[in-house]
């Protein structure tokens, strides 16, 4: 399925600059998003977006509700310019990103989503992407395969498509996400930095980072948890968040 609104045929080199940028998002409400929202409207300058809801099964959610939501959670913040890719196995390329300043990656069952992007190659594409100064946007899911390693997301999701290399985009100095965090979760990411041997990032649903270059920064209504085998650090909403 492929959707738009209007913007296509914009040309990338009004939108595009050459610093790499990350957003990503704990997973909560439009309401919960809204900081990161509202930011990546500004960073694009309303430029054209590109929608992945490829992490659901349509057949328990449909893409064309996908669509309707994300342009729910956007259109009130003065972007349409959106586009929906609901296959990327069709020989979807970095060539085929070109005219998107933005990328949305939805959320859903993560291990589908890293699968799909592996075995489309698109992974690659994404990496090429932010490297010549497209912004991703990873919600939940989208934001969990940015990491390092995905296996924080076995104690939400289940393997069901027998993913056995967890290892993601790894965009985030070394460090993998956890979303939809809370205090509870605490031990289960002391537990699992341990055997990962790497920080783990952790979003509540209130929350999100910014990234470019090398500065993460809290953007949300909660704080950033950053976890290490032996300690846990807190960043509170508009502060640098430390990882290593």
């Amino acid at each position: 399925m492929w959707i738009s609104t209007k913007a296509n045929h914009l040309s990338p080199k009004r939108w595009r600059n050459n610093m790499p940028r990350l957003l990503l998002s704990g997973g909560g409400s439009a309401e919960d998003s809204f900081l990161l929202d509202q930011l990546l409207v500004q960073l694009t300058a309303r430029g054209p977006m590109l929608y992945l809801p490829i992490a659901l099964d349509p057949h328990q959610r449909p893409y064309a509700s996908c669509y309707q939501w994300i342009r729910s959670v956007f259109t009130p913040l003065g972007h349409d310019c959106i586009t929906m890719w609901s296959d990327i196995s069709a020989a979807k390329t970095e060539e085929d990103l070109k005219p998107f300043v933005a990328l949305y990656i939805g959320g859903g069952n993560t291990f589908k989503l890293l699968r799909d992007l592996k075995q489309a190659r698109f992974d690659q594409a994404i990496r090429s992407f932010l490297q010549h100064g497209g912004i991703v946007y990873g919600g939940s899911a989208g934001a969990i395969i940015c990491g390092r390693d995905i296996s924080t997301a076995s104690f939400l999701d289940h393997n069901d498509v027998g993913l056995e290399d967890t290892t993601g985009l790894d965009l985030l100095q070394g460090a993998s996400v956890w979303c939809h965090y809370q205090s509870a979760d605490d031990q289960q990411i002391f537990s699992l930095a341990s055997h990962l041997q790497h920080p783990i990032i952790a979003l509540s649903e209130k929350t999100g980072v910014y990234v470019q270059d090398n500065i993460v920064l809290a953007v949300g209504f909660e704080p950033v948890v950053v976890f290490h085998h032996d300690i846990q650090r807190t960043f509170p909403p508009s502060s640098v968040v430390l990882i290593e």
